[in-house]
């Protein structure tokens, strides 16, 4: 079996490419059981407003991007092309390199950001309490895990960790001096308007209101931070009172289109107003952006912004790219371990049911042996067996390339039988134990 990875992220699609495929969470069980009809097993979807990659377990790889871009463009509905154009895939060792990647925040918009590896254990059980994860599949992920927290533990790649929330408020702060004196509109109620409210509560703003579709959610992190709750409806009349808004909810278009600004900038006689779009898709609409004296920015504008901090873990992110290789090399080894398991075991098999049956007719054609002779006679043909049978057994340990694999299932006529010892272990290899439920809702 080989291990997939197609997708697209931050550094080859831009944000209106990326927010078409972002995938709902209440959208993600069908894309899941629409590849595994389509005859993918194994898959894991892990979608985030920086990325949306497929990863999956398959006995033909073209055949798998095939189904997946066929699945993708379905319930999506999105241009064919963009997958052409936008997208990437990796295979087996490449792939699980670039999920060792990705987890350990190396392939981050921001470098050591440490939301994504929360992400990717969430998009992970979530594919497990969907039935779509198995044996192969659940290995590379608790793999990847404990590779990103080696990572984290052996580097300062998340020291003072830089997330985009904290960028927002670090942009702010170019906008308006001094941003402790100004009112701020938070929008949503997920993580990541939280971190972004911590961050501007450190910077000594006190004026925050926070609206959520569901009050009730806009009132509990009001608690939390000492902020006005209020009702979704009065967005209009709050973007005349704010001077900042922070906006990322779950919409699937606009909450704010370039009319309502307009109107609010009138009404402000045209004041400052400052946008930090944060969605994926995007809340706000870009042409706001147009109106004299709005500042809109979206998650791809902050990539800029990110990149000075990305200069002081250069050093880190050198050792972090160390452990990743070292990691994949390590695994690389153990799937070939498991490629050689069953056919090793396979010819001992074979070679010990032929020595115990030719010493047994051999036994029965002479008479009188005592227990002490049958038992030397048993050690010396079991020695003449292993010292033949240790050459094979070597070449298959030290080389294990499937041609290797062939030529010695060819000389001992072994079938493929060792396909229901994968299958015995296949069922015996249990998702996360962590995994009880849908996870927690994603950026």
């Amino acid at each position: 079996m080989h291990i997939v990875a197609f997708g697209l992220n931050h550094n080859t699609a831009p944000v209106e490419v990326r927010e078409r495929l972002y995938i709902q969470e209440e959208t993600l069980p069908s894309v899941l059981q629409g590849l595994k009809r389509r005859g993918i097993d194994e898959t894991v979807v892990l979608s985030t407003c920086n990325r949306t990659e497929v990863y999956c377990s398959s006995s033909d790889c073209e055949e798998s991007l095939r189904v997946i871009k066929k699945t993708l463009t379905d319930h999506l509905g999105i241009k064919p092309e963009w997958l052409k154009e936008f997208t990437y895939s990796f295979f087996d060792e490449d792939a699980y390199r670039h999920l060792f990647l990705v987890a350990s925040g190396l392939d981050s918009m921001i470098v050591g950001e440490p939301q994504i590896l929360g992400q990717a254990k969430d998009a992970y059980r979530f594919a497990a309490f969907q039935d779509t994860t198995g044996f192969l599949l659940n290995k590379v992920f608790h793999r990847t895990f404990n590779v990103a927290k080696r990572v984290r533990s052996e580097t300062k790649i998340g020291y003072n960790p830089v997330s985009i929330s904290s960028m927002a408020v670090e942009l702010s702060k170019k906008i308006f001096l001094d941003v402790s004196q100004k009112r701020i509109l938070v929008i949503g109620a997920g993580e990541m308007c939280e971190i972004a409210l911590r961050h501007f509560k450190k910077e000594g703003v006190n004026e925050i209101f926070i609206t959520n579709r569901t009050l009730q959610n806009a009132q509990k992190l009001a608690e939390e931070h000492l902020g006005i709750p209020c009702p979704f409806n009065e967005i209009p009349d709050l973007l005349t009172k704010v001077d900042m808004v922070i906006s990322s909810t779950g919409a699937d278009k606009p909450i704010i289109e370039k009319d309502l600004v307009q109107s609010a900038m009138k009404k402000r006689k045209y004041r400052p107003l400052f946008f930090i779009d944060i969605a994926v898709p995007r809340d706000i609409d870009p042409l706001a952006n147009n109106i004299e004296n709005v500042y809109l920015y979206d998650i791809d504008d902050l990539k800029d912004l990110s990149q000075k901090h990305l200069v002081s873990r250069v050093k880190e992110s050198e050792k972090a790219y160390g452990i990743v290789e070292e990691e994949v090399a390590l695994f690389s080894q153990w799937l070939k371990q498991l490629d050689m398991t069953p056919i090793i075991t396979s010819i001992s098999r074979k070679v010990e049911k032929i020595r115990s049956s030719e010493l047994k007719k051999a036994l029965q054609k002479v008479k009188g042996i005592d227990e002490d002779t049958l038992a030397r006679i048993d050690i010396m043909t079991r020695s003449i067996v292993n010292k033949l049978l240790h050459p094979h057994l070597a070449l298959i340990r030290q080389d294990g390339s499937p041609e290797v694999l062939e030529v010695m299932k060819n000389i001992f006529q072994i079938e493929d039988e060792h396909e229901d010892e994968m299958d015995h272990r296949d069922k015996g290899e249990q998702a996360c134990p962590e995994t009880n439920g849908h996870g927690d809702k994603r950026a």
